[in-house]
């Protein structure tokens, strides 16, 4: 409710939203402008507005109208909160307190992160630089602890919002070469004779920015001739992206893309020049989609379409039966199909036609598979013809124009099933890579990507990951009861443990069912913020990851451990 009465003219709550956000703080007044800001911050930063998919129309609402026109009523404020803030810290009231000042700063951090999350264009506000500079110097003079929960949360906020403000700008992050004694210690590679690959123009799905092309292939970019582009993941090759982390995650994307969409490019690629010569093939019950594993229906049709509210947007394309049915009895027929995994929910589907001699495509998804003597719409209801539900794989306005043609004119086509191609086992993994380069956030990227480490020496030094942030308080241990051979005694281990600790390694290795390797890899992953155990099929890493999650949950009170993803 309370979103939506915010957002409310009649409750006056933007009224009061812009008198908070046009205060300012004279002859001393910081304390009090603090105090009326925070719980503020508090609100429109609480897990239950952010992370509530029924409120959000309402929180976009609040935090388009806080940002104000290009961020010019919300930084305005925010900066002056941050000098009011380091004001009050620097006169040490006896009011003031770290824990008020740290969950001010994380608020602001945070506040301005969903700000810019929601409302791009206030990344170009002029005034942005100095707002983030600001916060920077607080949490380094507030500070107390460089391995404090605050000051890392706040620290990690200000890295994101420097990476938005710089990609929005099209600027290139540039770190300061590491040097010893005045001379730089960068490996430098020389590209020759390999030039820097832009992907752009060679079709209307090629673009340098990854947020900008479509997941599926479209009908030019799988005509097109052009090599597709495929980044190297060796760091010292040459790439048009500075930007390790926004590097990454385009390496990625474009080579998870290819490895799902490469072959059936080129099949379908092969199969529309194929038709346009031989129109013949679209009636071939034994047409050829190449190497790739598919399951062809020649003579197809897009019967019927039709909109629910629950279902959406779904053709009823039909088509004869395989030949393999054609003289069985309709049960058998039924019998067949309800056996069968052809056609199954969420399947891939490609529909060629031709017009014109030019041949087309549409990708769909089938959205139900029925076999039901009784229904319309079935794979056993007509002798004859089959037929499936599906909805269309992309919305675009041209696919939804086609369709329509398509099925206004009873054209014929075939219906391609690749069965091996299921868009919800990977679509949100490329979604959730376009998102993270849009917003140029890679977590935990100083372990992902570490900075190159000079070396003097025969010695190399190591990366020095710290404990994850819910272990860092004072005093705290994990307890490894629930892991233990004897249920009826206790273990406790420092979140500081050194992972190459043998005594430690032994006794666990004694009182648990674990053996040592994967002691050592038990200590690594709760000592550690970020860690990767990874060993051949056989070696325990399911039987570790339970024992695992069984010390997390123990701990889960203590900790204020949140919710635990296991994919």
């Amino acid at each position: 409710m309370l979103p939506r009465d915010l957002d409310d003219d009649d409750k006056y709550g933007r009224g009061h939203i812009r008198a908070l956000l046009t205060m300012v703080a004279n002859n001393h007044g910081s304390s009090q402008f603090v105090k009326l800001s925070r719980p503020f911050l508090l609100v429109i930063t609480h897990p239950a507005l952010l992370d509530c998919l029924s409120v959000d129309t309402y929180v976009g609402g609040l935090y388009n109208f806080i940002s104000g026109n290009h961020g010019t009523r919300a930084i305005p404020f925010f900066q002056r909160l941050s000098n009011s803030l380091l004001e009050e810290y620097l006169e040490a009231t006896v009011s003031t307190s770290t824990a008020t000042l740290e969950t001010t700063l994380i608020a602001m951090a945070t506040a301005l992160c969903e700000l810019l999350r929601r409302e791009q264009r206030a990344t170009f506000n002029e005034e942005l630089p100095d707002l983030l500079n600001s916060l920077e110097n607080i949490a380094e003079i507030t500070r107390a602890d460089r391995q404090s929960i605050a000051f890392q949360i706040v620290t990690n906020r200000i890295g994101e919002l420097r990476a938005m403000v710089a990609r929005a700008n099209g600027l290139l992050n540039h770190t300061e070469e590491p040097q010893l004694k005045g001379i730089s210690t960068t490996v430098v590679t020389s590209t020759y004779p390999r030039d820097v690959v832009l992907p752009q123009g060679r079709h209307d799905n090629d673009n340098m920015d990854i947020t900008k092309i479509n997941i599926l292939p479209t009908e030019d970019e799988i005509r097109s001739n052009h090599p597709e582009f495929l980044p190297s993941t060796d760091l010292d090759q040459p790439h048009f992206l500075a930007d390790q982390a926004q590097r990454h995650l385009d390496t990625h994307f474009r080579l998870l893309r290819h490895d799902i969409f490469g072959e059936l490019k080129e099949a379908l690629g092969g199969l529309m020049l194929a038709v346009e010569n031989n129109s013949t093939l679209l009636d071939n019950s034994k047409l050829s989609v190449g190497n790739i594993r598919a399951y062809p229906y020649p003579k197809a049709q897009i019967k019927h379409i039709s909109f629910d509210h629950r279902q959406g947007l779904e053709a009823q394309i039909s088509f004869p039966h395989p030949l393999l049915l054609r003289k069985k009895p309709l049960p058998e027929k039924r019998k067949w199909w309800e056996d069968s995994k052809r056609l199954e929910e969420g399947v891939l589907l490609c529909f060629v036609s031709l017009k014109n001699a030019k041949s087309s495509l549409l990708f769909f998804t089938t959205s139900r598979k029925c076999t039901d003597a009784k229904k319309n719409c079935s794979l056993g209801s007509h002798d004859n013809q089959a037929s499936i539900s599906a909805k269309l794989a992309t919305l675009r306005q041209d696919d939804v124009e086609l369709m329509t043609h398509l099925s206004c004119h009873n054209v014929r086509g075939v219906l391609i099933e690749f069965p091996g191609v299921l868009l919800a086992t990977f679509i949100p993994i490329l979604e959730n890579l376009q998102a993270m380069q849009k917003l140029s956030r890679l977590p935990f990227r100083q372990w992902i990507l570490p900075d190159r480490i000079s070396t003097q020496g025969s010695s190399s030094k190591h990366l020095e990951i710290p404990p994850p942030l819910y272990a860092r308080g004072p005093n705290f241990e994990f307890s490894l009861q629930k892991i233990l051979k004897d249920p009826g005694s206790n273990a406790l281990m420092s979140p500081r443990e050194s992972v190459n600790n043998e005594a430690i390694i032994d006794q666990l290795s004694a009182r648990t069912e674990l053996d040592r390797g994967q002691c050592k890899a038990l200590i690594s992953a709760l000592t550690r913020e970020f860690a990767f155990i990874q060993g051949p099929p056989g070696t325990g890493k399911s039987f570790l990851g339970v024992r695992l999650m069984r010390v997390l949950l123990d701990c889960k009170r203590k900790a204020h451990l949140g919710p635990i993803v296991v994919v």
